[in-house]
């Protein structure tokens, strides 16, 4: 029979054991910029930008050069950009717009998918996030150890630093840094303003002083941060502050970086660099993210390196929320079922060309698009619009095909396409309405505010979902 002291040794044994395996498993730190574009990132094809520590990863990593968040339900597309990361699922799923209607009162049910910050508690990881609040996946995940937020990503930098200078090596670490920047107003310090000029920034291809039609979203917040129409001046100031801002954040990324390093970590840590959404700058005459163009408002930067990741990058198409599988399969966490995701390991190591053979989209109730390796049809159901772009011979989107009759079938084709898609992403808008609007637009004299836009679009809720339940109150009598 064993002694009292015998029992008690063991047991001190076991719970060393287990330390030890929980410092062995692979930390991972998410570098989550605000309105980063898929280009804004110098490796990736940034020819202006200047990133040296995201090079960096980006040259030990791997890229998807076709990754995108899927939509938004309003103008802050960011915040059901990260609520879908949190959950690995479709912001159109009930149990998202929970999430997104409850803030950081939201308790996720113990009967539904766990979120992230749930997975990875329960995988033993200590765990911090420093940076963007109010759109944040821990306002609505309880289950992160640390809740720290910066002002600038110098601050959020020191956090992270902290950090991992308390814990590393005690716990696998979860590192999130989710600033602000590059998020208008492009906040850096001034020495950061002098490394770009506006007069040496070349406008993109694609560049417009007004958008050709009224998208459904045209005097969004992030619209008014630039007149109307757009000049080469005004759009040069913008992207030479925005790079500026990417510069300063990069710099903050390489402060964490280090700080790994010195803690002996680095070699033991998977990073993933991204954006939460993009933005336009110029591009087709819009300044915002409220889009669904390439470059536009839905496509990101998405990189992962670290351990036993090979550099490379693929075309496949990646959504943002794969992130959720992708991460806990590169760190050998068990992958919750129900999520609408995909790890992308699998196209990481080389085992499968692609996830997913199509990529949709959506903004609103106003935008909807589809896409594969060549062909784009996006449609605009408020004003009955449909444009089709060939993505191989038009990467830029600037010969819309649509009232060519040549392309009648191809228009069918994807337009069956995007409603079956759709539906099974949890769609119930449709793809067409009653009485259409117009698709001409011009400045009006006196532009809303944002708060006044958000109210009238919130009575004309009301109103719609009240007409909903006259009619099926009718049709049950």
């Amino acid at each position: 029979m064993k002694t009292r002291q015998t029992v008690f040794a063991l047991v001190l044994l076991a719970a060393s054991m287990q330390v030890a395996a929980a410092s062995e498993k692979l930390n991972i730190c998410f570098f989550l910029a605000d309105d980063l574009r898929a280009d804004g990132i110098g490796a990736l094809g940034g020819q202006i930008v200047k990133t040296p520590h995201i090079d960096k990863l980006c040259e030990r990593g791997f890229a998807f050069r076709n990754a995108y968040t899927l939509g938004s339900d309003r103008g802050g597309v960011c915040v059901p950009s990260r609520a879908m990361i949190a959950s690995g699922r479709s912001y159109l799923r009930p149990d998202v717009q929970a999430i997104l209607k409850g803030g950081a009162k939201y308790r996720r049910p113990e009967t539904e998918t766990p979120l992230l910050g749930q997975t990875l508690a329960t995988a033993g990881y200590a765990s911090i996030r420093s940076g963007k609040f109010g759109s944040n996946p821990n306002q609505v995940d309880q289950y992160y150890d640390v809740h720290i937020d910066g002002k600038t990503a110098e601050g959020n930098a020191d956090n992270l630093i902290a950090f991992i200078q308390k814990n590393a090596g005690k716990k696998p670490l979860f590192l999130y840094m989710a600033p602000h920047e590059p998020h208008d107003p492009q906040f850096s310090p001034k020495s950061y303003h002098a490394l770009y000029k506006a007069a040496d920034i070349p406008m993109p291809v694609n560049f417009l002083p007004m958008h050709p039609f009224d998208n459904g979203e045209m005097l969004v917040r992030d619209e008014q941060t630039l007149p109307w129409p757009r000049t080469p001046e005004s759009v040069g100031g913008k992207r030479a502050k925005y790079y500026a801002s990417v510069t300063y954040l990069d710099d903050q990324i390489g402060r964490v970086v280090d700080a790994l390093k010195q803690a002996g970590q680095f070699e033991n840590t998977i990073f993933i660099v991204a954006g939460d959404n993009g933005l336009s700058l110029g591009e087709h005459g819009l300044i915002g993210k409220q889009n669904v163009y390439e470059l536009g408002g839905m496509e990101v930067p998405l990189v992962f390196a670290g351990p036993g990741i090979a550099q490379g990058e693929s075309e496949s198409f990646a959504y943002l929320y794969d992130v959720y599988p992708t991460m806990c399969e590169l760190a050998g966490i068990p992958v919750p079922d129900g999520l609408d995701a995909k790890s992308l390991v699998p196209v990481i190591n080389g085992t499968q060309p692609k996830v997913r053979d199509v990529l949709f989209t959506a903004y609103r109730d106003c935008q909807r698009a589809i896409r594969d390796e060549r062909w784009k049809l996006a449609r605009y159901p408020l004003i009955d619009k449909t444009q089709l772009f060939d993505l191989q011979s038009d990467p830029h989107e600037m010969n819309d095909l649509a009232a060519n009759p040549e392309y009648a079938g191809k228009i069918k084709e994807l337009t069956a396409l995007l409603e079956t898609t759709r539906r099974a992403m949890g769609d119930t808008d449709a793809l067409t309405v009653a009485n259409p609007g117009k698709a001409e637009w011009s400045v009006p004299d006196v532009i809303p505010t944002w708060k006044e836009q958000v109210k009238a679009r919130e009575k004309a809720a009301q109103q719609k979902q009240r007409r909903l339940e006259e009619k099926t109150k009718g049709e049950k009598q």
